[in-house]
């Protein structure tokens, strides 16, 4: 059937789609040309096509969203380009993105925040896969094929963004990125991956006892998607008619199962065991009518295709279950176990999560023509932006710790020794390195004014002279004390 755009319900659909988040516009241009001028010291002119290609990427991936692969790579791209991005620069940016709850539309979050922003855009991304894979054909082997693909996909991409991409963010989250709503949509999509392979069983006319185990295991992720949604406040943002379609689902797959056995059973003369699992079969179908019939609100929610389907599961379980146990209590005659007795049907996995590669591992397509050229790829990555400026600082710290404060110790010492020693001029030349103290230069001048040099050694030979008579009139004193 043809999906409804933005993953709006689809009543001739018995698959469930996953709506695309909304966002509000944001422009990058100005925020990250003022960051790379202030924190790269580079002109952001040099990366005027980057910036706009940016921004022409985040408009075409946010909006006209519809159901095509043009959708689904426009958002892979996006995506792409800011994991790379988170390279360049940091999170925190300065560029504030709102992002809106895919299934609440009045619920919205936003924050500057670069892993925020990469977390929305792979909620679309596995949204697209999600749409991509309900508006497969499911009557040809090849449309199951290619549905199967892109759910397994889908599921790999929430199982990762639960995983990775959530825990980095910095910012309140919308509901729809919770590991709760998450994980309901990881087993959502599994779970109609393992229905793809039950049509394409069925179609091929797999072995019923083969068939058996296949619904059984979609039987089991249908309950588990339910239980996950079901938790907490996510009954609240879970779309109304989710919740009663998995448990049609799962009681339809689980009946399913019964019926597909008993069949086996029937090929192999085991007539007892038939009828018990026709009526296992019958007791799960009776369970749908009986909610059904008890709360109309919950009939009107169903669509009317998981309703028809139920319906003629019914009709076709209950003529089976009428035949097998008239055959029995007229011909076969075979003990007919109880419920309990009956070995458990062993689940088949089929469907397993994948992530894409380009999700997975984005930097190994980038500059190929999946993902493009790698913006901003002449900045310096912020890795080593950080850890130069971390050096610089760290750097500065050694230096002042080590060199400029064993130097201020060492002058203080020096200081102290002259000041000991009563040498004003010496300190004066330490303090004020930069030429001769002013006291010496004043004193030369009054030494070159009476004489220079001439003048000194004039004084210095009459202090000589003087020095000699007095050395000679105190040897004449003394010989004279002697001799008294």
């Amino acid at each position: 059937p043809a999906p409804a755009a933005a993953g709006a319900a689809n009543d001739k659909s018995v698959l469930l789609a996953v709506p695309f988040k909304a966002t509000d516009r944001t422009v990058y241009g100005k925020a990250l040309a003022e960051y790379i001028a202030s924190s790269y010291a580079e002109p952001p002119e040099a990366y005027r096509d980057d910036l706009r290609v940016l921004d022409e990427l985040r408009e075409a991936a946010t909006a006209a969203l519809d159901v095509n692969p043009n959708v689904l790579k426009r958002n892979t791209r996006y995506y792409g380009q800011l994991s790379f991005m988170l390279s360049k620069f940091p999170a925190d940016v300065g560029i504030a993105f709102a992002w809106h709850n895919a299934f609440v539309a009045d619920s919205a979050a936003s924050g500057a925040d670069l892993y925020f922003e990469r977390a929305a855009v792979l909620f679309n991304v596995g949204a697209a896969y999600a749409q991509l894979g309900c508006a497969e054909s499911h009557s040809d082997k090849n449309g199951l094929n290619r549905a199967f693909g892109h759910f397994q996909h889908a599921a790999g991409v929430f199982s990762h963004l639960r995983h990775r991409i959530v825990a980095e963010c910095r910012t309140q989250l919308t509901a729809d990125l919770s590991p709760h709503m998450l994980g309901a949509l990881e087993s959502l999509m599994l779970c109609q991956a393992q229905e793809c392979v039950w049509h394409k069983s069925v179609l091929t006319h797999m072995k019923d006892a083969n068939i058996a185990r296949i619904a059984a295991h979609a039987a089991d992720l249908c309950d588990q998607a339910m239980q996950s949604a079901a938790q907490g406040s996510l009954a609240a943002t879970v779309p109304a008619g989710w919740l009663d379609h998995l448990r049609v689902k799962m009681l339809y797959f689980r009946a399913d199962a019964h019926a597909r056995k008993a069949m086996d059973c029937l090929a192999n003369s085991q007539y007892g065991e038939e009828v018990a699992r026709l009526q296992a079969a019958h007791e799960c179908c009776g369970q749908i009518a009986e909610v059904v019939a008890a709360d109309q609100r919950w009939a009107k929610q169903l669509r009317p295709a998981v309703a028809e389907m139920a319906r003629a599961q019914a009709e076709l379980v209950g003529s089976n279950r009428r035949r097998a146990e008239h055959d029995n209590d007229v011909i076969y005659l075979d003990p007919v176990p109880s419920a309990a007795a009956l070995a458990e049907i062993v689940p088949y996995q089929m469907a397993r999560p994948e992530v894409p590669e380009m999700v997975e591992n984005p930097g190994k397509f980038l500059g190929g023509d999946e993902l493009g050229p790698p913006l901003f790829r002449g900045l310096v990555p912020f890795v080593i932006h950080q850890a130069a400026s971390l050096y610089e600082d760290r750097k500065d710290q050694l230096v002042a710790k080590e060199l400029v404060a064993a130097l201020d110790e060492l002058t203080a010492d020096c200081e102290s020794v002259l000041n000991s020693l009563n040498l004003p001029h010496s300190l004066e030349a330490i303090q004020k390195p930069v030429g001769l103290p002013p006291s010496i230069l004043v004193g030369a001048d009054e030494i070159r004014s009476e004489g220079g040099f001439i003048g000194i050694k004039r004084l210095m030979d009459s202090a000589l002279a003087a020095n000699a008579a007095g050395a000679a009139l105190l040897a004449a004193a003394e010989q004279a004390l002697d001799a008294e």
